[in-house]
């Protein structure tokens, strides 16, 4: 009886055993309900390192950003061309004539010079703000030394003034170049009017072509290095600024026996060195930068290089 109930109590410890044994070796399902097998399929972690999948969302919930605007650079204007240089010289020029005059000055100034507010006003023409207008004065006619022909007038620059007020038919202007005292009545005319955009240029001269010196700027008997000067050939001749002449005296006669009419006479003897500051149709004006010996109106430049 005894042995019976051992092996009763061996047979159920040995089933209790088996019993635990099988509970642990099956997973547990999750607390949403899966299935056992669904469990054991999805409780399988990734391995170690391993990368996850991207995210992919509905079309509807992707967020583009916002495509970036075209941005057009502004070009910038070229900047105004100084057309001071070119006119600041004075010039042998023909029919100018003038637009207006300097009525008055702020100041009741008798000589009037940069910085100067003044008063213009004009016979035809409109003002406009920040417009250029050169004040100038008329010297003489001048003659051509050697054929007597007329070239044209003589026109002195004596500054620049710019616009800065409109009322009615007269103008407030500033002025803001000066090369020589002004007064009220100098008459004023616009800076275009002083170059000549109309007239074709000719073909660029030979290398020794003949000019002569028509006038000199200051009324000097003789003239010399830094002195300025004007010639008989222009932008019709092809002569541009830049342009370099060399001024050149005749050679003197071997002796004074000789006769004048008896062809003895030395070559051309190189006396200084001029360069081309502004054209005009058929003038240039020049300044003498190399001398050796006094430059004088009638004296002989050859043309020598051009910076083109």
């Amino acid at each position: 009886m005894f042995d019976e109930k051992l092996n009763l109590k061996e047979s159920l410890l040995i089933f209790f055993i088996v019993s635990f044994v099988l509970l642990l070796s099956i997973p547990v399902a999750k607390a949403d309900g899966l299935a056992v097998e669904e469990a054991k399929t999805t409780a399988t972690a990734p391995p170690l390192g391993a990368v996850p999948p991207p995210l992919v969302e509905a079309e509807g919930d992707l967020f583009l950003p916002p495509e970036p605007e075209e941005v057009v650079a502004e070009i910038p204007e070229p900047p105004k061309e100084d057309l001071w240089p070119l006119v600041s010289q004075g010039m042998i020029i023909r029919k100018l004539g003038h637009t207006g005059i300097i009525t008055a000055s702020e100041d009741e100034k008798q000589m009037l010079a940069q910085g100067d507010l003044i008063y213009l006003a004009t016979h035809d023409e409109s003002f406009f703000p920040d417009q250029e207008w050169v004040v100038f004065e008329t010297i003489k006619d001048v003659i051509h030394p050697k054929t007597q022909t007329p070239m044209g007038e003589l026109v002195h620059v004596l500054g620049l003034v710019k616009v800065i007020d409109v009322a009615e038919d007269v103008a407030t202007a500033r002025i803001t170049r000066s090369h020589a005292p002004m007064k009220i009545g100098n008459p004023i005319t616009f800076i275009e009017s002083f170059i000549p955009l109309s007239t074709e240029k000719g073909l660029p001269p030979e290398k020794g072509s003949e000019a002569f010196v028509i006038e000199v700027k200051d009324a000097r008997m003789n003239n010399a290095q830094h002195d300025v000067v004007y010639i008989d050939r222009g932008k019709k001749a092809g002569i541009a600024r830049g342009d370099r002449f060399v001024i050149v005296h005749e050679g003197k006669r071997k002796s004074f026996s000789e006769t004048v009419l008896e062809d003895n006479t030395l070559p051309y003897r190189k006396v200084g060195i001029m360069v081309v500051l502004a054209t005009q149709a058929d003038t240039a004006t020049a300044k003498i930068i190399q001398s050796i010996e006094p430059i004088a109106k009638g004296d002989t430049v050859l043309f020598d290089s051009s910076e083109e």
